[in-house]
């Protein structure tokens, strides 16, 4: 059961990697991406496989360049965030200080505030656009990362191996690297993960606020429209029903593949 969970998240993760790049660098075709001459309102069919919102644009195309869009922010507010916990926990777990108790400090302020007001603020206060999205999303995701590293740096640093490589006279920064890093890597694929879905779902919310990138497709916009044009209350369930599912489509599949590298790290997924 576990092997066939992986391998279609395996599948379902690169067919939302290919829609995405696709969609990332105009190769949909132009006139597919923009909707032209398309019947506003058409439901799902060999004419639109999504069917069309009220400007007769294809869904399908929609959900494609909101893939493109889940990947750039997902990747870069998680990935940043990521590296970000990982460095301050291992420093800050290694050599008890300054930086340590800065660290406490601005983790402990930071998860005072609820997460989803602090992204508000922060995207609000810097304006709608990619930049303020991804730095929003990274600036609270951290946090997590970095307890989890720095105690498992903490405890770790006890440990025989390292103890007899400082004996040796190897230095701090080789240890960290050579001995430590590898028994973070589960642990940080995991947040990976996790960080990813949630900065998704941040980006969907923020979008559906009006406070995304206006410049970029998102699911989260188009779940909006759905609900202004009240298509369920005309019945035309497509649009809402697609960004619906291919949010949680691609959160369920890197959830999956995260926790299955993290339990087999080294192996290919």
């Amino acid at each position: 059961m576990k092997v066939a969970r992986t391998h279609w998240a395996r599948w379902t993760l690169a067919t939302y990697g290919a829609c995405a790049l696709l969609a990332g660098l105009g190769w949909l075709g132009s006139s597919w991406q923009k909707g032209l001459n398309r019947v506003e309102h058409l439901p799902p069919g060999a004419g639109a496989w999504l069917g069309t919102h009220q400007l007769g644009r294809d869904i399908a195309a929609m959900v494609a360049q909101g893939a493109w869009t889940a990947f750039l922010i997902g990747g870069l507010a998680a990935g940043g965030a990521t590296l970000v916990g990982a460095l301050l926990g291992m420093g800050s777990g290694w050599r008890p200080g300054w930086l340590d108790r800065f660290a406490l400090w601005l983790s402990s302020a930071v998860s005072a505030i609820p997460g989803m007001i602090l992204i508000l603020v922060i995207a609000a206060a810097m304006g709608p656009g990619l930049p303020a999205l991804i730095v929003a999303i990274a600036a609270v995701s951290w946090v997590s990362v970095y307890r989890l590293v720095r105690a498992e740096t903490r405890r770790l640093r006890e440990e025989e191996f390292v103890q007899t490589a400082l004996a040796q006279g190897e230095s701090s920064i080789g240890i960290l690297v050579r001995h430590l890093t590898p028994h973070f890597v589960p642990l940080v694929l995991v947040q990976f993960g996790l960080g990813f879905v949630g900065a998704i779902q941040a980006e969907a919310v923020l979008s559906f606020l009006g406070l995304g990138a206006p410049e970029y497709a998102s699911w989260g916009r188009m779940i909006a429209e759905a609900w202004t044009w009240d298509d369920l209350g005309h019945g035309r369930w497509w649009r809402l029903m697609a960004a619906s599912l291919a949010l949680g489509g691609l959160a369920i599949s890197v959830l999956t593949l995260s926790r299955s590298a993290a339990r087999r790290p080294g192996r290919p997924l």
